[in-house]
C-alpha cells in the first residue's frame, strides 16, 4: 500500500515556523498545515436526505464532539455545478480541511487535487472517488493531490460480488432488472463496470431492464413496478443501495411476486438486516459510511499531528466480518447476520 509521508518544517528563524507541517500529497508543492490554527472542516455531500449520507454526517459530528473542531455541511442535492460552487465559496472562508463525497468525480477533480491543495487545504474522500477513479480498485482509488481515500465497498469488485452471488444462488438462465443512481455518479459508474463484466462472463444473466433513480424509495418503487409490468418473468433485481430495495420490495409484494423475484443489494442498513431475516432480500454488503467519515477525520487529524497517513483505507476503515477477505467486500447473508452491525437506518 502506498503511503503519504509527512515532513516537519525546520524554519527555526521564526517562532511560527515550528507550528507548520508540510504534508506531501503527491504534488510538487506540499500542503502546509499551520497547526496553530484550529481545524475548520468543510464536509461536501451528494444529498442530505439519503440515509447513507446522513451516516457520513453523523460520523463527522461524532468526531467534532470528541475532538472539539468546527465543521459545516454543504449539500449538493445531486447537482455537481452546485457542489463546485460550494467548493469555490469554501476556498475563501477559512476551511483548512475538506471531506468530499463527489456528485460526479471528474468535474470536481481539479478542485480537490489542485486548487484546494494550492490553498493548503487537506482533502480526504469518504466513499466517493474523484478524477475518473470510480472504476478502479485498491491503491488506484487515491487521487494525487488529496490526503487519503476511505472506502472500497462501492468498487466494481464489490458490486460484482453481489451479482455473482445472485448467479450462484440461481443457476441457469435468469431475467434481471437493475436499479442504480443517477448517470455519472461515482457509484453508478462503478456499478456499470461491474455489470458489463458480469454480463460478458455470464450470458445466462440476462439484463432486461436498467433504471436510473434518484435513490429515493418512492422513485425505486415506481421503477420496479414498471419493470415488473414490462417483464412478467423477471426473477432477479439487483440494486446499488438499500433505498433501491426499499422501493423494490413493496412493488414486488403489491404484484404478488414474493419468492418469485429475488432482491440483491449493496448497503447493509438496519432495514436490510430485517429484510434478510424475513427473506425479502437475499444478500447485502457491509457498508460503513459513519466509520468511513470518522476514519477520514482521523486521517486529517493525524496529518496535522505529523503522523503518516495511508493513501487508501479500505473496507470504509471498518474491521472485517466473518467470511470476509481483506481487500474484498463483506457479503452479509442470513448465515453471518449476527456478526454485522449496520450504521444506517
Amino acid at each position: 500500500m502506498k503511503h503519504a509521508w509527512l515532513l516537519a518544517l525546520t524554519l527555526a528563524a521564526t517562532p511560527a515556523a515550528a507550528k507548520e507541517i508540510a504534508v506531501n500529497v503527491g504534488l510538487e508543492k506540499p500542503v502546509v498545515v499551520d497547526t496553530d490554527k484550529p481545524l475548520k472542516l468543510a464536509l461536501f455531500i451528494e444529498i442530505g436526505t439519503n440515509s447513507a449520507v446522513q451516516s457520513t454526517i453523523k460520523g463527522v459530528k461524532a468526531m467534532a464532539e470528541k475532538y472539539g473542531f468546527s465543521y459545516d455541511v454543504f449539500d449538493a442535492r445531486f447537482d455537481v455545478a452546485r457542489q463546485i460552487n460550494q467548493m469555490e465559496t469554501a476556498l475563501f472562508n477559512g476551511y483548512n480541511a475538506w471531506i468530499v463525497v463527489p456528485v460526479e468525480g471528474s468535474q470536481v477533480c481539479d478542485m480537490v487535487t489542485k486548487r484546494a491543495p494550492a490553498e493548503n487545504v487537506l482533502v480526504a474522500h469518504a466513499t466517493g472517488t474523484a478524477c475518473g477513479r470510480s472504476s478502479m480498485e485498491g491503491d488506484e482509488l487515491w487521487s494525487p493531490g488529496t490526503l487519503t481515500y476511505v472506502g472500497g465497498n462501492e468498487t466494481p469488485s464489490a458490486f460484482k460480488a453481489i451479482m455473482e452471488k445472485a448467479i450462484t444462488d440461481n443457476p441457469g438462465h435468469q431475467k434481471v432488472g437493475i436499479l442504480t443512481g443517477p448517470n455519472l455518479h461515482p457509484i453508478t459508474v462503478s456499478f456499470d463496470k461491474a455489470l458489463a463484466e458480469v454480463k460478458a462472463a455470464h450470458p445466462d444473466f440476462e439484463v432486461v431492464a436498467v433504471h436510473r433513480t434518484d435513490y429515493s424509495p418512492p422513485d425505486n418503487q415506481i421503477k420496479t413496478q414498471t419493470m415488473l409490468q414490462a417483464n412478467p418473468d423477471l426473477n432477479i433485481i439487483v440494486g446499488a443501495y438499500t433505498n433501491m430495495s426499499k422501493g423494490a420490495v413493496p412493488a414486488i409484494e403489491a404484484a404478488g411476486k414474493q419468492g418469485q423475484v429475488k432482491v440483491y443489494e449493496a448497503g447493509g442498513t438496519e432495514w436490510s438486516v430485517d429484510a434478510l431475516k424475513s427473506g425479502a432480500i437475499q444478500v447485502t454488503t457491509g457498508f460503513y459510511r459513519q466509520t468511513a467519515a470518522e476514519a477520514a477525520v482521523q486521517a486529517i487529524l493525524d496529518a496535522r499531528a505529523g503522523k503518516t497517513v495511508p493513501h487508501v483505507i479500505l473496507n470504509d476503515g471498518h474491521a472485517l466480518i466473518p467470511g470476509q477477505e481483506s481487500g474484498k467486500v463483506g457479503l452479509v447473508t442470513r448465515d453471518n447476520l449476527g456478526a454485522y452491525t449496520p450504521e444506517s437506518p
